[in-house]
């Protein structure tokens, strides 16, 4: 695995959508782990260790995703994202970051030290 590499791991309970995710990331040459839900999503970070979680506003237990990884002894410093090309009003706070494209998620990958 090179410098450039990062792990992501993608939290999305719409196959079609997590598919074409996971498909664009992997093209940017990224490792990429799968989850449906937030308690799926801690085990695979407590076990890997990504460098970033990916989801999205629409999914069922994102609050839960947020409030488990910041009280995680080990993941909560983890960067919990979103790619929302509308970008909504919601506030960057507790390491959540609000994303407009992919472009912007390889920038922060770049700042993202595992």
């Amino acid at each position: 695995m090179s410098d450039k590499t990062k792990t992501i791991l993608v939290v999305e309970d719409v196959d079609e959508i997590s598919s074409q995710m996971r498909e664009m990331l992997r093209k940017k040459g990224h490792r990429i782990l799968n989850a449906a839900n937030a308690e799926d999503a801690i085990k695979i970070a407590e076990h890997d260790r990504p460098n970033i979680i990916l989801t999205d506003l629409d999914l069922p237990t994102f609050d839960a995703l947020v409030q488990l990884v910041r009280a995680h002894k080990d993941l909560g410093n983890l960067t919990v994202a979103i790619i929302d090309i509308n970008g909504p009003e919601v506030r960057q706070t507790d390491g959540l970051r609000i994303l407009s494209s992919f472009d912007q998620l390889d920038e922060l990958l770049q700042s993202c030290v595992k």
